[in-house]
C-alpha cells in the first residue's frame, strides 16, 4: 500500500522532532538502569518531591539555591511538565552561564601567570562566550588545541590555552588528561609503570605540537627594523619610559607561534633500546587511526640538522586536534561523558576522572555505551546532554549517602555531595538579593590588555614612543588601560553582590571562595570539597552569613519583615535557606531567636550539601 506523500512528511516530521528533543533520550537511560536493578534484585530509589527537585536542580544547573520567590513559583505551578520546563529555563539562563563557566575554567585552568605576561582576561572571556553560545564541546576542544595568533586580540582568547602552560611537554600531558581522561605524564620521563605507554610513545605524540610556543616580544626582524633604536634610547633615558615601551609592545605582539612540525627529538638522556638520544621521531597517535600528515622535509634531512631543529612548520597540531576530537576516538567521548556524569551525579561512570584507560567501560558498560551514543547523537551539545540527565528518573530519585558498604548498584541516581566553594557563596546571594544573577555579563568584557590591543592596532613606532613618554611606569600604564576598559563595560552592580564568576584578576580574589576550597587552577580538578578547620571557622564566625543575618536590607529579611505570624515566618526562612518546609520535629526550634535560627541553618550540613 502506498502512503500519501503528505502523510509521509508528517511521519518524518514527528520522527525528526522526537530525535531532536534530547528529553526523548531520558527514558532510554532509565530503562537500562531499571533492567540492571532488576537483575541485581535491588529496589529502585523513591522519587523526590518538588521541593527537593527544585533545590537540587538550581544547585546543579545554575550553581545556587533558588530564591524564595523562585521556589514558591515552582511549587505553585500545577502543570504536569513543570519539571521539564524548569530544566529548560535554567539551562538557558544567565545563572547557567555563570555556574558552568566556573566548571570549565577550573578544568582549563584559567588563571594569571605573571612570569610570561599572561593575563587571563581574554582567555576567560573566550570560555565565557563558549558557554553563553553553547558551543559544541568537540568544537571547543578543537579550537583550543589548534589555537594560534595574537594573545590579546578580542575573540582569540583560545590562545590562552597554550600561554597558560609554558612547558610544552607538561602542556601535552595535561591536554591528554583534560580531554581524553588519561594519565600519561609518567611517560614523559620513562616508560609508564602501569599502562602500556612508553616514553617513545610520548615523544611521538609530542611531535604534533613541536615548536608551539608563546613569544611576547616582536619578531626579531621587526624588532631590528622598527623598535630596537627607540628601545635603546628610552632605556638609556628613563627606566620607567623604557618599561612602558616594552610592555605596550608586548601586549600588541604577544602571540602563540608554531603549529607543529610533525617531528620531535628524544631527550638527551634517553636510555631505552628502541631509540637513541636526540633521535628524530615522527608524529604518531597513542591509539586509533593515524591522521594524514603532509611533511615538507623528510626525516633523514631533519636528522642531519642540529639537535634543536625539528623541521619546517606543517600545522600538524591541526591533525592532533582532528584525531583528539574525532567521533571515532573512543576516549574523547567517553571521558567527556564521564566528567559530566560525575559533575551531575557525583559518581564515576567510566572510571577515575583523570585515570581512564582504553578498556575502561565502568561498572555498567551498557549505560556507558548509551550515554556515549547520546553525546554523539546530540553533537556534543552540553546543554542537550544535561537535559537528558536532568530529565531522567535517575536524577529525580532520592540521593544516596555513601556508606562503608554501599549497595551493589549506585548509578541509579545522585549521591549526597558537598557543594563547591563558588556554589556556597553564590547561594548566599540568593538570600541577599532578589536577582542573584544580575552581575553575570551577557557579552564580551574588556580588560586593560584587550583594550590596549585594540588601541595599538594602528599605532606607529612614534605612537608607541609618545605613549611611553606620556605615561611613565608600568603600574600607571596598566591602571590607565584598566580604567579605560572598565568604562567600556556595562556596570555589573555592587561588587558585594557579584557572583563568583564575575571576579577577574583585576578585581582581586574572592576570599570566601578561596577559604571554602575554590580551585587554585594550578592543577586539573584541584578544587577542594572536603571541609577543613579554616572553612568551618570562617562560617561559624559569621563572616559570610552575616551579610544576610545582620543586614535588614537583605532580600530574605525584606521578604519576612511584614509577616507577623512567627510560624509562617519560620517556614519562609526554612524554605529560603534549605529549600523545604520545616519538619514537625523542627518546629520546636521556632522559639529561638530568628538570627540564631538563620545562623544554625546556614551552618548546617544540609545547606552545604546537595541532597
Amino acid at each position: 500500500m502506498k502512503i500519501p506523500f503528505i502523510i509521509f512528511l508528517l511521519i518524518l516530521s514527528v520522527t525528526t522532532s522526537a530525535v531532536a528533543d534530547p528529553r526523548a533520550h531520558a527514558p532510554e537511560v532509565d530503562q537500562i538502569m531499571a533492567a540492571e536493578l532488576k537483575k541485581l534484585g535491588q529496589d529502585a530509589r523513591p522519587k523526590i518531591d518538588d521541593y527537593t527537585f527544585c533545590r537540587r536542580l538550581y544547585l546543579d544547573a545554575i550553581g545556587r539555591i533558588p530564591t524564595l520567590d523562585e521556589l514558591d513559583q515552582f511549587i505553585a505551578d500545577k502543570r504536569v511538565d513543570k519539571r521539564a520546563r524548569l530544566i529548560d529555563n535554567l539551562l538557558n539562563s544567565k545563572g547557567y552561564n555563570s555556574h558552568w563557566y566556573n566548571y570549565w575554567a577550573d578544568l582549563l585552568r584559567v588563571k594569571y601567570v605573571g612570569d610570561k605576561l599572561h593575563h587571563p582576561g581574554n582567555y576567560s572571556e573566550w570560555v565565557k562566550e563558549a558557554v553563553r553560545t553553547n558551543k559544541p564541546y568537540n568544537k571547543i576542544v578543537y579550537e583550543l588545541v589548534n589555537a594560534n595568533g595574537n594573545l590579546y586580540k578580542p575573540g582569540n582568547g583560545a590562545t590562552g590555552f597554550y600561554a597558560r602552560e609554558p612547558m610544552a611537554l607538561d602542556h601535552l600531558a595535561n591536554s591528554v588528561k583534560t580531554f581524553l581522561g588519561m594519565s600519561i605524564e609518567c611517560a614523559q620521563c620513562h616508560d609508564h609503570p602501569f599502562d602500556d605507554w612508553t616514553q617513545l610513545d610520548f615523544y611521538k605524540l609530542a611531535a604534533f605540537t613541536s615548536k608551539t610556543h608563546l613569544r611576547v616580544d616582536p619578531l626579531p626582524a621587526d624588532e631590528k627594523e622598527k623598535f630596537a633604536k627607540d628601545r635603546k634610547i628610552l632605556k638609556n633615558k628613563s627606566f620607567d619610559e623604557w618599561i612602558v615601551f616594552r610592555e605596550s609592545l608586548r601586549v600588541k605582539h604577544a602571540s602563540i607561534y608554531g603549529n607543529g612540525t610533525g617531528y620531535s627529538r628524544l631527550p638527551h638522556d634517553y636510555e631505552y633500546n628502541d631509540g637513541k638520544p636526540h633521535e628524530v621521531m615522527e608524529a604518531d597517535v597513542l591509539f586509533g587511526s593515524m591522521p594524514v600528515i603532509h611533511y615538507k622535509m623528510p626525516k633523514g634531512k631533519v636528522e642531519k640538522l642540529n639537535n634543536k631543529q625539528f623541521g619546517p612548520q606543517i600545522n600538524s597540531r591541526k591533525s592532533l586536534a582532528n584525531w583528539m576530537t574525532s567521533r571515532e576516538n573512543p576516549m574523547f567521548t567517553k571521558a567527556t561523558v564521564n566528567r559530566l556524569w560525575h559533575r551531575v551525579m557525583g559518581t564515576e561512570l567510566v572510571g577515575p576522572i583523570g585515570g581512564l584507560d582504553l578498556d575502561s567501560t565502568g561498572d555498567h558498560p551498557e549505560l556507558t555505551e548509551k550515554l556515549v551514543e547520546i553525546m554523539k547523537v546530540t553533537d556534543y551539545d552540553i546543554k542537550a546532554f544535561l537535559t537528558v540527565l536532568f530529565n531522567s528518573r535517575a536524577y529525580q530519585s532520592k540521593s544516596l549517602a555513601l556508606k562503608a558498604t554501599p549497595p551493589a548498584y549506585v548509578l541509579d541516581g545522585p549521591i549526597v555531595r558537598r557543594l563547591p566553594a563558588e556554589v556556597i557563596v553564590d547561594s548566599i546571594l540568593s538570600l541577599r538579593t532578589k536577582d542573584p544573577d544580575a552581575s553575570v555579563a551577557t557579552k564580551f568584557r574588556w580588560d586593560g590588555f584587550t583594550h590596549f590591543y585594540e588601541k595599538s592596532r594602528n599605532m606607529t613606532v612614534k605612537d608607541f614612543v609618545d605613549y611611553s613618554i606620556a605615561g611613565p611606569g608600568r603600574a600607571k600604564f596598566q591602571r590607565r588601560e584598566e580604567k579605560e576598559a572598565k568604562e567600556r563595560n556595562r556596570d555589573l552592580g555592587p561588587k558585594s553582590l557579584w557572583r563568583a564568576s564575575a571576579y577577574t584578576h583585576n578585581d582581586g580574589q574572592y576570599l570566601a571562595s578561596i577559604l571554602l576550597g575554590q580551585s587554585t587552577r594550578d592543577l586539573i580538578d584541584s578544587a577542594n570539597t572536603q571541609p577543613d578547620i579554616p572553612q568551618i571557622l570562617y562560617l561559624m564566625n559569621g563572616h559570610l552569613e552575616g551579610h544576610v543575618i545582620r543586614n535588614p536590607k537583605a532580600y530574605l529579611n525584606q521578604k519576612i519583615r511584614h509577616e507577623t505570624d512567627r510560624a509562617k515566618r519560620m517556614e519562609m526562612i526554612w524554605k529560603a535557606v534549605l529549600g523545604r518546609l520545616p519538619k514537625p520535629s523542627e518546629r520546636a526550634l521556632f522559639k529561638h531567636k530568628q538570627a540564631d535560627i538563620m545562623w544554625a541553618l546556614l551552618n548546617s550540613n544540609e545547606f552545604k550539601f546537595v541532597r
